[in-house]
């Protein structure tokens, strides 16, 4: 997706596999997780879980992407997608949403386009603030 804030579409932060960290993370850009994150994210560019991360955690974020393992409750004002070997247990909301053959979802969706949007319009608003 291409976004004309240039923040969110730089990948600014990445915790990498020997990483452990625990408490909230707010990001202004898009990160990468490798490692292990208990807690909150709060990412208004993208989300990517690699193979080996483990975020125990409740995560929003425009786009999430899930290699690796996500439990908690999940918010993307965009796309939710489970690669082949990624697992997401928890409560998501989003605009769309993809899994992989061979990708594990446990819990509930929502898709209410009411909910994804005024998360949008308060990110646009946070974005343009800062």
């Amino acid at each position: 997706m291409k976004s004309k804030n240039k923040k969110l579409d730089t990948l600014d932060t990445i915790i990498g596999a020997t990483t452990s960290l625990g408490g909230t993370i707010h990001s202004e850009g898009s990160m990468r997780i490798e490692g292990k994150v208990k807690g909150e994210i709060q990412c208004a560019g993208d989300l990517t879980v690699g193979a080996g991360g483990l975020v125990e955690a409740d995560v929003h974020a425009r786009n999430i992407i899930i290699a690796g393992t996500i439990a908690g409750e999940v918010i993307a004002t965009g796309k939710i997608h489970i690669e082949s070997k990624g697992r997401l247990k928890g409560n998501v909301k989003m605009e769309s949403f993809v899994i992989d053959e061979g990708g594990i979802f446990e819990g509930n969706s929502n898709m209410k386009q009411e909910e994804v949007q005024e998360k949008k319009e308060q990110n646009k608003i946070e974005t343009v603030a800062n």
